[in-house]
């Protein structure tokens, strides 16, 4: 690839951009004093829904600078010369005394979208900033970001939020308004910002909000449908508030590309050679480079799978370190094969304890591993997209919650007994790379991952063998509920077979039976957790929202408070919160 060529397609996710700290000389790349100066002029707000429809967004922070977001309309950006956008970031909310200004463009080529990392001596470590673009004398709604630590600075500690699973479909975002009302430093989003499918009746069966793609389908495949499943997303306003208030750090999962999806496959069929869909995952991976906040860039010439490298370290100081992994690019094949029951409630095989198997692959796995094992900050917290716990129905439950099991194929063992995984696309289905992991961080102190995917609220240990609860935890794992996707509770089936969910209750009653490291599990709920973060202890507060079927603000309730002392991994309930949410999902 020629070198025009390669910068060309670098330019396919951030955009070409000039910028400068107020005070220095502006680059004569900018343009003319006099058009500089036009570009920057601004007459007013009251268009900004319609120039920047999907209003502004911040992520991937550093010590002296961000990553800056936006779209622009695409009769907007024509009006202007070259499609320029100015952009400008202040210490003040009314940019009385601007510290950075610069330039770039919004171009079809990348849906109109503007995304430029911005690093300046003007930004200093552990500040708040405030940000604006421009475009035609109209300016952007005002958003907010805060910078790193230093490097080897001591915080005396940071809040964050941490959400995932954000189902359009399926409710309103009523905890994404109460999460922008939190007084936190930054969001991390676990993963399953969009859903690809559109009326999977599995899972989403409400349609409170519907959603037409411009293929017709009701699955997107092509770049055109996840593009338009990020405008349409992103025109939500609580989504919106949420992005302007804080930067969110962001990963995926697999309803960016497919459901349960692995490298270049989806999984939408029985068949492994029909579902090898490569340019179905390089649209994918473009679309998400176009409207994530992270800061990596796209380049297609590495293909469905090296396009884009996520996995990233976020370093606050000496307090935290926050670790990204990418479950998705480099998975193995399902263990036991396609189809629900071989996938879901089921006993597993042989396949599923090969040492080979990899859910990180090779080089990440060495890179993650590293990370953790050399990290100096106090606390290794794990952004870790699918539940790393054992999760598992011993028969003793399996035949009380679900009658008609004993008609299924499933194997016992000699002494009669069976037991069933939940799932084997999350790390049960890795056990060996699992606990090979754990077991290299036998000697960190201070591990926490923090989990989305599953739709549910939880907490309990990382052991490297869990069918022994003898062993010590190396760790501790925090599950966090769906923002909107459906939770068990919601769910009429598991699928086929038509094997109705349990009540709540009693599936908490059994899953904890199941797994003694599980101290606590509610998939009845919608939510987010607030992460309190110092160098003495973490305190994740577990917070849920009566309903996201009206529009209406709902009540905010706590379900769980749980505190992790430093060197001590272990879970100490600071408030048991709300009993239960029968309704929550109402």
């Amino acid at each position: 690839m020629s070198e025009v060529s390669r910068r060309r397609f670098l330019g396919l996710s951030f955009a070409a951009a000039v910028t400068w700290s107020v005070g220095e000389a502006v680059p004569a790349s900018a343009g003319s004093p006099a058009e500089v100066a036009r570009l920057f002029e601004v007459r007013g707000t009251r268009l900004a829904p319609q120039v920047f429809p999907q209003s502004v967004a911040s992520g991937d922070p550093s010590p002296d600078g961000v990553v800056l977001w936006t779209r622009v309309a695409p009769d907007a950006a024509g009006a202007v010369p070259g499609g320029r956008v100015a952009y400008e970031i202040a210490a003040d909310e009314g940019f009385r005394t601007p510290l950075v200004r610069g330039v770039t463009t919004a171009e079809a080529e990348r849906d109109h979208t503007v995304k430029v990392r911005v690093t300046a001596r003007a930004l200093r470590p552990w500040q708040t900033y405030y940000y604006r673009f421009v475009v035609g004398g109209t300016a952007s709604r005002t958003g907010r970001f805060r910078t790193l630590p230093a490097p080897g600075a001591s915080p005396a500690g940071l809040r964050f939020g941490y959400i995932s699973c954000q189902d359009y479909t399926n409710g309103y975002y009523t905890a994404l308004r109460h999460l922008a009302r939190e007084d936190v430093d930054f969001i991390v989003h676990l993963g399953d910002y969009i859903y690809e499918t559109t009326a999977d009746s599995s899972f989403q069966g409400a349609q409170v909000r519907e959603i037409t793609l411009p293929s017709g389908r009701t699955r997107a495949e092509t770049l055109d449908d996840y593009r338009a499943l990020y405008k349409i997303y992103r025109s939500d306003p609580d989504l919106q508030r949420l992005h302007e208030r804080f930067t969110m750090i962001q990963t995926w999962d697999d309803h960016e590309f497919a459901n349960d999806g692995y490298g270049a496959y989806d999984t939408d069929s029985d068949d492994e050679a029909a579902n090898y869909a490569p340019d179905r995952k390089l649209a994918s991976v473009r679309a998400w480079s176009e409207y994530a906040t992270a800061g990596a860039r796209f380049d297609p010439s590495g293909g469905p799978t090296g396009a884009l490298t996520i996995y990233r370290t976020l370093r606050f100081g000496g307090l935290m370190d926050l670790v990204l992994t990418d479950e998705r690019t480099y998975r193995s094949k399902p263990p036991c094969g396609l189809g629900m029951l071989r996938l879901y409630a089921t006993p597993g095989c042989p396949e599923r304890l090969n040492p080979d198997r990899t859910m990180l692959g090779a080089e990440q796995r060495a890179w993650f591993t590293e990370q953790i094992t050399t990290s100096t900050a106090t606390w290794k917290v794990w952004a870790n997209e699918v539940m790393c716990m054992q999760l598992k129905l011993l028969d003793v439950y399996l035949r009380q919650l679900f009658p008609s099991l004993p008609t299924l194929p499933l194997p016992t063992r000699p002494d009669g007994r069976f037991s069933v995984f939940l799932t084997l696309d999350q790390w049960d289905g890795f056990p060996v790379e699992r606990a090979r992991l754990l077991t290299a961080f036998r000697n960190v102190d201070n591990l926490v991952t923090i989990t989305g995917d599953l739709h549910t609220f939880g907490a309990g240990y990382l052991r490297p063998d869990f069918d022994d609860p003898s062993q010590a935890p190396v760790g501790v794992s925090l599950l966090g509920g769906s923002v909107t996707s459906s939770n068990f509770v919601e769910m009429a089936t598991l699928g086929q077979g038509g094997l109705l969910v349990p009540p709540e209750t009693d599936l908490t009653w059994a899953l904890r039976g199941s797994n003694p490291h599980l101290e606590y599990f509610n998939s009845a709920a919608h939510g987010y957790v607030v992460m309190d973060v110092t160098p003495s202890g973490i305190t994740a507060t577990m917070k849920a929202v009566r309903s996201i079927r009206t529009k209406e603000t709902p009540e905010l309730l706590t379900l769980r408070t749980f505190r992790v002392e430093e060197g001590r991994p272990r879970l100490t309930t600071l408030d048991r919160g709300t009993r239960e949410l029968d309704n929550a999902a109402r």
